[in-house]
Order: C-alpha cells, then sequence, then structure tokens
C-alpha cells in the first residue's frame, strides 16, 4: 500500500544517518521484541479461526453490503425507475435550441415537401422567440453558467443541458462555410444543408426518445464522447 511505500522511502533517506551503534541499538530491541511474539504455528492458528469466523459473519444475510445498480462509472447509465418523471421532461427542454438554430438548414426540403414542415408548427414560437437579436446567446449562457455547473441540479439534466449545448456549437462548423454556397453548384450545397439538419433532427429525437425513457442519451458519435469528458 502507499503506507509501506512511504515507509520505505523514509528508511532510504534515513539510512545514511544510521551509525553502528543505532543499528546495533535496533538489533537488540527486534531480539527482544520477538520473545514476545507467539510461536508461528500458534499465530497461524489464530489466524486460520480469525479467518473463517469472518467469512461467516460476512455470508449472513443481514450483514451482506447492497450492491449498487442503476448507475455505471462511465457514462451514467440509468435504469428506468431512477430518474424522476420532471427530470425526464426538463431534461428534453435544452434541445430546443439547436433545433431552432438548425431549422434554417432544411429550408431546401421544406421547400420541396412543405408537408414536412408541419411537426414544427408548435415549435415556431419557441424558434421565432430564440432567433431573435442575442436571445439565443443568452440562453446559450444561461444554461451553460446556471445548469451545467449548478451541482444541485440532477446530473441528468445537466448532461443533457451540456449535450444541447454541444449540439449548438457544432452548427457553428458549417456555418462558417454557408458564405461559400453561392460557388459551389446547387446540389452540392442542397446535400449539404440537408446533412446538416438531419443530423441535428435525429441526435434531438434521439435524446428526446432516451429522455423520455429514462435512458441517459449518451450515444452522439463525438458530441457524447466530449460531455462525458466535461461532466464531473
Amino acid at each position: 500500500g502507499w503506507g509501506t511505500y512511504l515507509a520505505q522511502i523514509l528508511f532510504i533517506e534515513a539510512m545514511p544517518r544510521f551509525t553502528c551503534a543505532d543499528v546495533l541499538a535496533m538489533s537488540t530491541m527486534i531480539s527482544m521484541a520477538a520473545a514476545f511474539v507467539p510461536s508461528t504455528s500458534l499465530l497461524v492458528t489464530q489466524t486460520s479461526m480469525h479467518t473463517r469466523r469472518t467469512k461467516s459473519l460476512l455470508a449472513a444475510p443481514s450483514l451482506r453490503m447492497p450492491r449498487k445498480t442503476g448507475v455505471s462509472t462511465i457514462g451514467m447509465q440509468y435504469n428506468n425507475d431512477d430518474v424522476p418523471g420532471l427530470d425526464r421532461f426538463v431534461a428534453c427542454l435544452p434541445y430546443a435550441l439547436p433545433l431552432a438554430d438548425s431549422f434554417e438548414w432544411g429550408h431546401f426540403l421544406f421547400d420541396k415537401f412543405p408537408i414536412l414542415a408541419l411537426p414544427f408548427v408548435p415549435l415556431f414560437p419557441v424558434i421565432s422567440l430564440l432567433n431573435a437579436p442575442f436571445v439565443s446567446f443568452a440562453v446559450f449562457i444561461a444554461l451553460f453558467a446556471f445548469v451545467t455547473r449548478n451541482p444541485s441540479i440532477p446530473r441528468f439534466v445537466r448532461y443533457n443541458t451540456l449535450q444541447a449545448i454541444y449540439l449548438d456549437i457544432a452548427l457553428i462548423f458549417p456555418s462558417l462555410f454557408k458564405g461559400l454556397a453561392g460557388n459551389v453548384p446547387l446540389e452540392l450545397a442542397e446535400t449539404g444543408s440537408n446533412t446538416v439538419f438531419y443530423a441535428i433532427l435525429l441526435s434531438v429525437i434521439y435524446a428526446t426518445v432516451s429522455n423520455i425513457g429514462g435512458k441517459l442519451p449518451n450515444e452522439i458519435p463525438l458530441i457524447s464522447e466530449t460531455v462525458d469528458g466535461q461532466m464531473p
């Protein structure tokens, strides 16, 4: 153990300071202490009896330690009954942020198939609010500062909040190339725009379904791995 390792270091450091008289004195003390030690056979017998007694006590049902279930050390998996219904609902709300910011990337789809926009009609007020000047940025800062770093909020909610923030951050990268859309063929620009929208939409659907089922949505490629490394 660490105690033995530390003692060895201290002993090695102290060796140069020992004189012959010190070594002789220590040898005498060890010889005197040996006179009071029981014989080896008696010590082994007593140790064996103590070991059997300890095993019998640990085998008693009343003394068995309860096993922890529902949480793993990697990814913090939850059983369905471990997460309250309110936490499941609240954990879904932050995903409105990346969904609102990704809606513009699906305009090619909505222009061709307007019916695809019907499921998003209830979200139009939220999307309009988040697309107002500085509102999305203010919500972003508030979620990051007051939710993800607040230990009083359940980890299930904080994990989903941070994951939603990272999904929203991921939209910055395709936005950097958005200005080049006029220099590429329309078919390529449409494919790229649809791909971004599909990626965010499928991630949000996966996270929402997992949250409703009480399961931590920690299988989004790259994003979930980053969140796992950031969450305490």
